[in-house]
């Protein structure tokens, strides 16, 4: 092989390269976390958490009995949570229904998405978990 024909290879080699990394997508390289791995994260744990539509900030404590306490648009709120059978996050509060949500971890953040119950619809990303910090540092 003549160095012109190396020059052509390792260029077509680059470029190549350079569009699967650049056409990916990024979510492609996003995971669904396990139950044992949602549990690992949040327990004993806060997050801080943007509600992705509305913009506005949620800050949880995952206390490891299975409780939570929530400060929401100036509001305090509790209930309990749980990792149900599908390793879904699930909430209730009051006598409010139970939500689930599917955590990904995808590079830095984790999101959370809404699980429809027709399955022919898509998942519906709800939350981004921006920062977990161990404990409950800001006494919720």
């Amino acid at each position: 092989m003549n160095s012109t024909s190396r020059l052509y290879r390792d260029l077509f080699t680059t470029i190549c390269t350079f569009l699967v990394i650049t056409c990916t997508p990024l979510n492609a390289l996003a995971k669904d976390l396990t139950g044992d791995e949602v549990a690992a994260l949040i327990s004993g744990n806060t997050v801080e958490a943007i509600h992705v539509s509305r913009g506005y900030k949620i800050t949880t404590y995952y206390a490891p009995d299975g409780s939570y306490i929530q400060l929401s648009k100036g509001k305090r709120q509790q209930g309990k949570w749980h990792i149900d059978d599908n390793g879904c996050l699930c909430k209730q509060r009051g006598g409010k229904g139970r939500e689930c949500r599917l955590i990904v971890e995808d590079g830095a953040i984790w999101k959370a998405y809404k699980i429809p119950r027709n399955m022919m619809k898509q998942r519906k990303h709800k939350r981004d978990f921006i920062k977990i910090t161990q404990g409950n540092p800001n006494k919720l």
